[in-house]
């Protein structure tokens, strides 16, 4: 595996993209949706890398090798010499619901020699635990799924995902399958967030859309607790995310906000708020988040190893981003003092991640968690 990135700053850096020495079969390519959708970076793209599968979102933030930037566009060209990769899209809009979209995108994939499979999703259109319900529906044993709904800063307006053709749209949901025993994979996910105050009952949701807990419309407990700040809805939901737990055996997830609806009252989040379960409100400090960072990348070198990976790839919550602030490269840097400096990392901010909670677990929608995965060829 061969790897060389490139960053871009402003539309004056478009032609950074033809710094890269090597013959990519792969671009991984994450920033601000403007930027993405310029026609002269289409063009420049193109021009290059005709052949080559760009995979991509926009983004709440980018990262490249130890640093976090924001409304630029990070490059990262890979050369599998070994390992063979398809990609595959779907539309949300031609599918009733997000599972059925999850499933018929897991299908596009041929299952022999199917070693692992990442997702990028559209951010705001999408019911992501859906989605992912969908894809463990029809994902093979054995195999696991990774990746993140792609940002719009802390705006929740648009966001895109670059297509199998190349182009970065709304709507979309794309997969990429890495194919061949040559190829390892391994990944981590962990959040670092208390929760605190009362545990509430969800007495009316449906889907992802949370209306009422303890009979009381759920827009209100965010008015209690944030006063004057409610008017910042959703951005600042993401700084007070909820702990949801369906019962005693499962592990909480963590769920944010993604929409206020004033008329009703209601919450719409990242994936589902089922009626009868209990959430709590969350807060985290810096420690704690950058802890969870390293637990990630803990996780990931326990399934191959330290010194192992070559590539890493990080999907990091635009609320820890936000807790983090000045300090959110530590969070970078303590998943790179983990996994070696042999590992090339790249990745992005999001508005959810998507990882097993442990090696051999289904994949799940994360909120609030930095997920990394990890690939070496041998």
């Amino acid at each position: 595996m061969k790897v060389d990135r490139v960053i871009i700053k402003s539309k004056r850096d478009f032609v950074n993209l033809e710094r890269i020495q090597i013959k990519p079969n792969l671009l991984f390519i994450f920033g601000d949706r403007e930027l993405l959708c310029d026609q002269n970076f289409q063009e420049i793209l193109d021009r290059n890398f005709s052949d080559v599968i760009k995979f991509g979102c926009s983004s709440a933030g980018e990262i490249m090798g130890l640093e976090v930037h924001e409304r630029s566009i990070t490059i990262t060209a890979v050369e599998f010499e070994l390992t063979e990769i398809k990609i595959e899209d779907v539309l949300l809009t031609n599918y009733k619901n997000s599972v059925e979209c999850g499933e018929v995108l897991c299908e596009k994939f041929k299952k022999d020699g199917l070693k692992h499979i990442m997702v990028l999703s559209d951010g705001v259109n999408v019911n992501g635990a859906c989605l992912v319900e969908g894809i463990q529906n029809k994902l093979p044993n054995g195999i696991a799924v990774t990746g993140g709904l792609a940002g719009d800063g802390v705006d929740f307006n648009k966001t895109f995902v670059y297509d199998k053709l190349g182009k970065p749209i709304e709507n979309c949901v794309s997969a990429i399958g890495f194919y061949g025993n040559s190829l390892d994979v391994a990944y981590g996910s962990n959040g670092g967030w208390n929760s605190f105050g009362l545990e509430r009952l969800v007495t009316k949701s449906k889907g992802n859309v949370l209306y009422e807990v303890d009979n009381q419309p759920a827009l209100l407990l965010y008015k209690e607790f944030l006063g004057e700040k409610v008017n910042e809805l959703p951005a600042a939901g993401l700084l007070f995310p909820l702990s949801l737990r369906q019962n005693d055996k499962e592990e909480p997830v963590v769920r944010t906000i993604h929409g206020v609806n004033d008329e009703d009252q209601s919450l719409v989040f990242a994936g589902n708020i089922p009626e009868g379960s209990y959430v709590k409100l969350m807060k985290a400090n810096v420690d704690r988040l950058i802890n969870g960072a390293e637990l990630s990348a803990e996780a990931s070198i326990e399934m191959i190893g330290k010194g192992e990976s070559e590539l890493a790839i990080l999907i990091s919550c635009v609320g820890r981003r936000l807790v983090l602030k000045q300090l959110v490269e530590e969070e970078v840097e303590a998943v790179s003092e983990v996994l070696g400096n042999q590992a090339k990392i790249t990745g992005f901010y999001s508005y959810g991640e998507i990882a097993p909670f442990k090696d051999g677990s289904a994949s799940v929608l994360h909120n609030q968690t930095m997920t990394v995965t990890t690939f070496s060829e041998k």
